[in-house]
């Protein structure tokens, strides 16, 4: 079945088309992190249980944290853990010149909210933008950088790192990432969809897990009773290992939620599918709960992140559906909507992660999103 948005529910944000993709940092090679999307007008993937039906999307964007350095051992040590006196979320973000510049801040929000410890989640948690930070692989002939997000616990609460993507409309989304999870057992690291408790899709690795084991949650989990809900997660296991680099990903369509390791399907379900705009979220966190675990005081534990993608469409303005209407997010759009699917891209089996590839063009023709006309196009060039 084509999968593509009726035209009047896509909002263009505008933010991600007037100007290149964190691109400007003062380091020589931040500008790694890019789109390399230019010169395309809509992205097909293959995804589901019937693998040879395409799927369209409007918009993509990626993240690519492996080339930040300017030599190796650049970001070889980790910055000192939170310590017991920085319980108030204030402190401040390490490597400032990339993970606080205009051109970070445009697209992610690195949070410091916290929350108390309840009889059920008896450890408080604090998230601080001092655990959010880039690293780089110690070997001297391949040091690429990655982003982190860690966990500790201290003495009387737990210091957590997230962080939230500035697009809140994202409207069907096949989201991923090359990721791995190291560190002490009574951590969780997330990376979901979010609009409410009802409307989440997730990712999460457990450290009091086996590495074979990574859960698959559409949210909610629990009823109203506090009961869990069995249809809500699978926890599959025999998984490549989590603590090792693997490509981690959700597809969430209309009335499906697939999710992938290594471009193999590892898990599906049709249980309360979000129904809303949603944001994405990353975070590593723990609060002594049965679903965390309970880490020991001076543990921590890291959440490693090589490259983000995100394929998508939308609803609504970028901000999400509370923050007013964007106007001239319209006008671009009626603009995307003359150019129509001009020129079809992939995003998989492409020589370089994170340039997607033309498949196709619809050449004399405008192509709009409602003609099946594109279906022909891809399809054929795609041998499907």
């Amino acid at each position: 079945m084509l999968s593509l948005p009726p035209l009047g529910s896509i909002i263009l944000p505008l933010a991600l088309v007037l100007r290149p993709a964190l691109s400007d940092y003062t380091n020589a090679n931040t500008s790694a992190l890019h789109d390399n999307s230019q010169n395309c007008s809509c992205y097909v993937l293959n995804s589901g249980e019937d693998s040879s039906t395409p799927e369209y999307f409007s918009f993509y964007r990626f993240w690519d944290f492996r080339t930040l350095a300017n030599g190796p051992r650049e970001y070889i040590t980790a910055p000192p853990l939170v310590n017991d006196t920085q319980d108030a979320g204030e402190e401040d973000v390490w490597d400032a010149h990339v993970l606080n510049s205009d051109a970070w801040n445009v697209d992610w929000s690195i949070q410091n909210w916290s929350k108390k410890a309840t009889e059920e989640f008896p450890t408080r948690m604090v998230n601080s933008p001092a655990n959010i930070y880039i690293q780089q692989n110690d070997d001297d002939s391949d040091p690429f950088t990655y982003l982190t997000l860690r966990t500790s616990r201290l003495e009387d609460f737990q210091s957590a790192g997230e962080i939230e993507n500035l697009q809140k409309n994202l409207m069907h989304v096949s989201m991923r990432m090359k990721a791995r999870v190291v560190g002490a057992k009574g951590a969780v690291a997330g990376f979901f969809t979010f609009f409410d408790d009802t409307n989440e899709s997730d990712i999460e690795i457990l450290t009091d897990d086996d590495t074979d084991v990574i859960r698959y949650t559409n949210q909610p989990a629990v009823d109203d009773d506090g009961n869990e809900i069995a249809e809500a997660s699978q926890a599959p296991d025999k998984l490549p290992a989590w603590d090792e680099w693997q490509e981690h990903r959700i597809d969430w369509f209309k009335k499906n939620s697939y999710w992938y390791i290594n471009d193999k399907q590892v898990a599906a379900n049709t249980y309360s599918v979000p129904r809303e705009p949603s944001g994405l979220i990353i975070n590593m966190w723990s609060d002594g709960g049965e679903w965390s675990g309970n880490m020991s005081v001076g543990d921590s534990a890291e959440f490693q992140i090589q490259w983000i993608e995100l394929v998508f469409n939308t609803s609504g303005p970028v901000e999400g559906p509370d923050n007013g209407y964007n106007k001239r997010s319209v006008d671009l759009l009626e603009k995307r909507e003359e150019k129509g699917c001009e020129v079809v891209c992939k995003v998989d089996g492409t020589k370089e992660k994170g340039s997607p590839e033309v498949v196709g063009m619809a050449s004399g023709m405008s192509v709009s999103w409602g003609l099946f006309v594109v279906v022909g196009i891809v399809s054929m060039l795609l041998g499907i």
